[in-house]
């Protein structure tokens, strides 16, 4: 699942970089000290109830600079086929829930699995919410995430892509998942990437119809 398109910047080599379903007790914290290490910046999309649960690592990513989005109130599946009222409603309340957290609104809206429906394009349609989804996407909560593959995806990588991953990894992956991470961000500063926070002024209006 792609988006209709990445978001280049004639100014400079640029990629974004975002984290999905935390935040996460055992891991999310480390991914942070890893991108602090480096300087960068990122875009966590995160599970509302998961931020009720853990609201001081929600604070502790906003507080580092890097943008949030909303990935749902529970990553579950069964409203997106319940009519564009019950998806509505959904989607309403994790962006409430969130947004008290955050004292804002979230960049916008990626749906568990990147699952789209015209009921889901109708309803962020009408809460002028963007749809952000991804260029690139390692599949890390299924194959461990590993040098070679990120170094792969690098020489591919074009401006204003946007990169899927998860800071919700089990301890047995994690050790590797940090140690890919940091040479991910070291190799792609080598070779003229720097790496930036979504906004919502960027995605306004992309819908991704």
């Amino acid at each position: 699942m792609k988006p209709v398109r990445s978001l280049p910047d004639a100014k400079r080599r640029v990629l974004y970089l975002t984290f999905d379903d935390g935040p996460h007790p055992e891991s999310t914290a480390s991914v942070l000290n890893v991108l602090a290490r480096h300087q960068v910046r990122a875009t966590f999309f995160v599970i509302a109830t998961k931020a009720q649960t853990h609201p001081q690592l929600l604070h502790q990513i906003r507080d580092a600079g890097h943008g949030i989005g909303n990935h749902s109130l529970d990553h579950g599946y069964a409203h997106f086929f319940l009519g564009k009222r019950s998806l509505r409603k959904w989607i309403e309340t994790s962006e409430l829930a969130l947004s008290q957290f955050l004292g804002e609104a979230t960049i916008g809206f990626r749906p568990p699995a990147g699952v789209r429906t015209p009921e889901l394009h109708s309803a962020l349609k009408s809460m002028k919410m963007p749809l952000v989804l991804w260029n690139t996407r390692f599949f890390d909560t299924v194959f461990s995430w590993t040098r070679s593959r990120a170094f792969k995806s690098l020489k591919k990588a074009r401006s204003g892509d946007i990169i899927l991953l998860h800071d919700r990894q089990p301890l047995t992956k994690l050790p590797l998942f940090l140690e890919t991470l940091d040479a991910y961000l070291s190799m792609a500063k080598e070779t003229g990437f720097e790496f930036d926070v979504l906004t919502r002024t960027q995605l306004e209006g992309d819908f991704y119809e």
